[in-house]
């Protein structure tokens, strides 16, 4: 099954598969909280872009939840 999904890619163009996991992860990132699209420094279609690029998806949630512990230690 995998070889003929390899094939179908190389025969069609890799680049669909490319922006079919891109608009994924834009609808991703459109969906996480205002408090962590706000701190983005790049619109969040370049975002998804680069994510998908790097084959490198950042989970923005848990990474502000471990900040927001870490913050509350210091301050104790």
């Amino acid at each position: 099954m995998e070889n003929k999904v390899e094939e179908f890619l190389e025969k069609n163009n890799i680049t669909y598969l490319f922006i079919l996991l891109a608009n994924l992860e834009v609808e991703r990132l459109s969906n996480l909280p205002y408090t962590l699209k706000r701190s983005f420094n790049k619109k969040i279609t370049e975002i998804a872009l680069e994510h998908v690029a790097a084959n490198e998806i950042p989970d923005y949630v848990v990474e502000n939840q471990e900040e927001n512990i870490f913050e509350k230690e210091d301050e104790q």
